[in-house]
């Protein structure tokens, strides 16, 4: 079976990688990885897949969705010790998938690692497959309703998210805030001015993206603290080191008849 999805734009995907770099990496991270996830990497080095579920080995005949598995590098597995850390998840876990508050992981607690599935949310664990192999011969296509596909966040999860390494899924978690019903508009504009100098500019896209959908109704109907938060992300933007960006910014601001 083809794993690996064709997608053209995959933030998952890192640049190929060798034996060498592979040894490296296990060193770093003092754990032996499986040889089917050397094997993969050394055809492609994390990204999307070309299937969306797993099925579990045990127990009920569920399937659970999964669309990529992460590289060998950075973004990638070699960020597994921050996000254990970050989530207070088991030191013997090594993260290959997953988003803010779910992930697959190898299991390390045994001589042959295991593939388990943790919901932070709902405390769930799942045992997945016995090993990393079993993982892969399990992986297929399966088609879920619209209710297992969505996924919503509250407030203080998307904080977590937020501070996290985790720079997707911040992408992706800001922008769907902005359909939420009920918006805490005062909070999300904070959140745009707390990342509107974010390290990484894909994040910082998104904020002018978000700047650029909100500015008409803050500046006509929210309070003046809101807009004040709104104005002071949009002047972060306006002198971002990044000329796309700067230059979103002050279409922005000229669009929108701001002076200051």
């Amino acid at each position: 079976m083809k794993i690996w999805s064709e997608e053209t734009e995959d933030i998952y995907r890192l640049p190929e990688i060798g034996q060498e770099e592979i040894h490296r990496i296990e060193k770093e991270i003092k754990k032996n990885l499986p040889e089917s996830y050397k094997e993969l990497v050394l055809q492609q080095n994390g990204g999307y897949l070309n299937v969306n579920s797993v099925l579990i080995e045990k127990g009920n005949p569920e399937c659970i969705g999964i669309d990529h598995i992460y590289g060998a590098g950075s973004p990638g597995i070699l960020d597994s010790p921050s996000i254990v850390k970050e989530w207070g998840l088991a030191e013997n876990l090594l993260i290959f998938s997953g988003e803010g508050n779910y992930w697959f992981a190898l299991d390390y607690s045994a001589n042959t690692p295991s593939v388990i599935y943790i919901e932070q949310e709902s405390n769930k664990l799942v045992k997945v497959a016995n090993s990393f192999d079993s993982f892969l011969k399990n992986l297929s296509t399966t088609a879920f309703t619209d209710d297992e596909l969505e996924m919503e966040w509250s407030q203080e999860e998307a904080d977590k998210i937020f501070s996290g390494i985790d720079y997707a899924l911040i992408e992706e978690v800001l922008l769907s805030f902005q359909y939420a019903e009920n918006l805490d508009m005062k909070w999300y504009m904070t959140k745009a001015l707390e990342l509107s100098t974010h390290p990484n500019s894909m994040v910082r896209e998104v904020v002018v993206s978000i700047l650029r959908n909100n500015i008409e109704v803050v500046l006509a109907e929210a309070d003046f603290t809101t807009q004040e938060l709104l104005l002071k992300a949009l002047r972060n933007l306006l002198e971002d080191p990044n000329n796309d960006i700067k230059n979103e910014a002050k279409d922005i601001k000229e669009s929108s008849n701001i002076n200051s």
